[in-house]
């Protein structure tokens, strides 16, 4: 792995820091390709994207450092070094949402076309990050039975040979955004496209746990992150079909 990248002086660069601002920066360039496709300028979408950011940071690292506790409390400073890695993917969206979701509000922007705006965007940012991830060497599988890529990975600092999951992660993602880009040509109403990516990106996720190096925490069969999945799932497939049936049409 390469978790530094390269170094300005004395001074290192992180490829996870260096993966998740390209990560940031495609995501924004092609939602303000997007945005005149909502009627959305791409001013206000650099306008709730730097909310997106600042929101989402804080989030996706409380909610990590909190499942991670019992290392953080002992190392209380590593709690802000956000470009050694350690960021939640259902954190950062709590957080960008709970960031931007007043602002656009305030503005009287359509929040549901934003939703699907971002959509595909945030699946591609999602995959590149991804790959920081593997960079960096976090994220990683449980010991595979296999030696051989793309079914494992020897990680420098791991016993065994591992499922590189962060690049299964990049890979489905890379995947629901193909998926999303002909779902949009045939949506019901606005909003929905989010919706569809929530419970694609769940069903994925669910699945990958299984490969991750997580503790099944749960009553001893689920993953933190899988009763997470099931909980986005249900709530957007059930949100989708009663917006569907009882909510105004696009």
């Amino acid at each position: 792995m390469y978790p530094i990248m390269f170094h300005l002086g004395n001074f290192p660069i992180y490829s996870y820091g260096v993966m998740l601002a390209v990560a940031i920066l495609t995501s924004i360039i092609y939602a303000m390709r997007r945005a005149p496709r909502y009627q959305i300028s791409p001013d206000a979408v650099v306008e709730v994207s730097a909310l997106c950011i600042i929101g989402g940071i804080i989030g996706a690292r409380l909610l990590y450092v909190l499942i991670n506790w019992e290392y953080y409390r002992e190392n209380l400073t590593h709690i802000f070094l956000v470009r050694e890695g350690g960021l939640t993917f259902y954190g950062g969206v709590a957080g960008a949402l709970l960031f931007a979701i007043p602002y656009i509000h305030h503005k009287k922007y359509s929040l549901p076309a934003f939703f699907d705006l971002f959509s595909p965007p945030i699946a591609s940012g999602y995959a590149i990050a991804r790959v920081g991830c593997f960079l960096n060497g976090c994220c990683y599988g449980r010991v595979c039975p296999f030696s051989s890529f793309p079914l494992a990975v020897k990680f420098p600092h791991l016993s065994g040979f591992r499922y590189p999951t962060q690049l299964y992660s990049a890979a489905y993602s890379l995947a629901i955004l193909f998926i999303l880009l002909h779902l949009e040509n045939n949506k019901s109403f606005t909003g929905e496209l989010f919706l569809d990516y929530l419970w694609l990106y769940g069903i994925a996720r669910f699945l990958i746990e299984y490969l991750r190096d997580e503790p099944f925490s749960m009553g001893g069969i689920f993953t933190l992150g899988q009763v997470s999945s099931l909980v986005i799932i249900i709530f957007s497939l059930i949100l989708r079909e009663v917006i569907k049936k009882y909510g105004e049409k696009s």
